[in-house]
């Protein structure tokens, strides 16, 4: 896929909230850069001040911390074409405790934290697309929260291949475990129990 391709798709994904005008795309196509990463490499890490907001082209990027037993705890999990980052570290510009990993090959759109400060002013249809995003992911963080506290892991389970079945070929399944908050045994059990 080349350049102008992602940036259709990039396009067509904001147009299904907010029409975006070609003086707003020409802004993006300046200030957004297009990388592509190999399967497990570490986007950003822990530590450290994340630098970039991303939007996921193709593949499957995921965010996990380490547990004071050093096992790695996976905190989110996404595809494409998705806007991707591990948000307080990058809007508070605070040290982040999560790491931003392409569990497969990754193609995405990135734009540093200040240059999407600049383009914010610039480009309303961005400003705009960015405060639903943010709403949409709190609301999404506190469902996760709910689904936590009161679905069984079974229900947790089903729910996830329900609403994400392309992940569960793609995605070692103890980091859909740690997502789901159950252990990798338990997870086979249940595997074993609906399918």
């Amino acid at each position: 896929m080349n350049a102008s391709q992602c940036f259709e798709l990039f396009f067509a994904c904001i147009d299904k909230v907010n029409t975006i005008s070609e003086g707003d795309k020409q802004l993006c196509r300046d200030y957004f850069e297009l990388k592509t990463y190999s399967k497990n490499t570490i986007i950003e890490e822990a530590g450290k001040v994340h630098q970039y907001q991303n939007f996921i082209i193709s593949g499957i990027l995921r965010k996990f911390t380490l547990g004071e037993d050093g096992a790695q705890i996976t905190t989110d999990i996404s595809t494409e074409p998705r806007f991707f980052s591990c948000y307080n570290s990058l809007m508070e510009k605070t040290i982040s405790n999560e790491n931003l990993e392409a569990i497969t090959d990754c193609i995405i759109f990135r734009i540093q934290r200040n240059d999407l400060d600049t383009l914010f002013e610039k480009c309303k249809t961005i400003h705009q697309y960015t405060i639903l995003l943010f709403q949409k992911i709190i609301q999404e963080q506190s469902q996760k929260a709910l689904e936590l506290a009161n679905l069984s892991a079974k229900e947790r389970y089903l729910k996830f291949i329900n609403k994400f079945p392309h992940l569960i070929q793609n995605v070692p399944l103890q980091y859909i475990a740690s997502y789901l908050g159950i252990t990798p045994q338990s997870l086979s059990r249940i595997r074993n129990e609906v399918f």
